[in-house]
């Protein structure tokens, strides 16, 4: 039952209505008459009753920006494994105006403007992680932190299409080419990376962290770690790419490839400026690789998504794969 107060004041009366129920805080508004009071309880204690409250002061009395700033600060971007995106990501959006949206008013019209000025500056692709990202904060604060919200405002704005996803590889005579101008490369490294990276489509990330010790020359196989699935997994090694990482020289660190992520862009970018390789991007050799392995090794699909890493093969097949309908003519026969 609520309980009504009224108190003077200097130009007449108001009303406190003050309502308490285990399990919530206590509920208190103030109001100019009576009635509006006893009505204003009523409409709260019946809700109450039914279990459909939800008290949306906190919401009100926050932005975007704040929900950010503590994401950030209680470390929750850290759990996952591209925590270093997520930081640079809450840069640029505490740079636009959503930023200062109230969390209560935030809506679909205001993704929308964000959408519109994001698009002048990124793909949609890009922009459709943004959307992810701001809704991951949103349901942080709703399921962790315990703020109420109507709903998240982010489902109810649709995604936008991504274009086709590239289906660039080297042709017959565009890997000779590169190899050969990776051999004249100032970086040591840079043939033997390429060429491993065409026997085994392993990534980037992955490329970098090998170590002497996570190769097992008794079984040929190579040992990857803290991968971009957040999973640990054994790859077999061909004989040439067994070869490869059997004549680097050791290193201190126990690292086979001592570059960091912008040295190799360096010595990429600069070898494949003296090619006729046009178009073509470090990742596009997980692709070359993967279409390799389907079409001249003629290994299966569980073979090939062991190895790549791949969890849902239909990633592996629409998106890494691209077979040369010239090659599968003598195969039909």
């Amino acid at each position: 039952m609520a309980y009504i107060q009224r108190r003077k004041r200097k130009k007449g009366f108001t009303y406190t209505a003050l309502i308490r129920r285990a399990g919530h805080k206590a509920f208190v508004r103030t109001f100019d008459t009576k009635n509006r009071a006893v009505k204003w309880a009523r409409v709260l204690e019946r809700k109450l009753d039914i279990g459909d409250y939800s008290d949306f002061s906190e919401a009100s009395k926050l932005t975007l920006r704040d929900l950010l700033n503590r994401y950030i600060a209680e470390n929750k971007h850290r759990k996952k494994k591209d925590w270093k995106n997520e930081e640079y990501k809450v840069g640029y959006v505490l740079k636009d105006t959503i930023a200062d949206t109230n969390c209560l008013r935030l809506s679909s019209k205001h993704l929308a403007e964000f959408r519109e000025r994001r698009l002048m500056r990124v793909t949609k692709s890009t922009f459709n992680k943004d959307l992810s990202f701001i809704s991951s904060v949103i349901n942080t604060a709703i399921h962790d932190w315990g703020i109420y919200f109507p709903s998240n405002p982010c489902r109810a704005l649709k995604r936008e299409k991504e274009p086709q996803p590239r289906n660039r590889i080297l042709g017959k005579d565009e890997e000779k080419e590169l190899i050969e101008a990776c051999a004249l490369s100032k970086c040591i490294y840079l043939k033997p990376m390429v060429q491993f990276s065409i026997e085994t489509a392993i990534r980037q990330g992955e490329l970098l962290k090998i170590r002497f010790k996570d190769i097992n020359f008794k079984k040929h196989t190579l040992l990857l770690t803290d991968t971009k699935n957040g999973r640990d997994r054994i790859i077999p090694l061909s004989q040439k790419a067994f070869l490869i990482l059997s004549s680097l020289p050791r290193q201190f660190d126990g690292k086979l490839f001592p570059l960091t992520r912008n040295q190799l862009k360096h010595f990429w970018q600069d070898t494949l400026k003296k090619t006729n390789v046009k178009g073509f991007r470090w990742h596009d050799l997980r692709r070359h690789a993967v279409s390799i392995m389907f079409s001249e090794k003629n290994l299966d699909v569980p073979s090939v998504q062991l190895i790549t890493g791949h969890l849902d093969p239909r990633v592996l097949l629409n998106t890494y794969t691209k077979l040369d309908p010239e090659k599968l003519v003598s195969k039909l026969g």
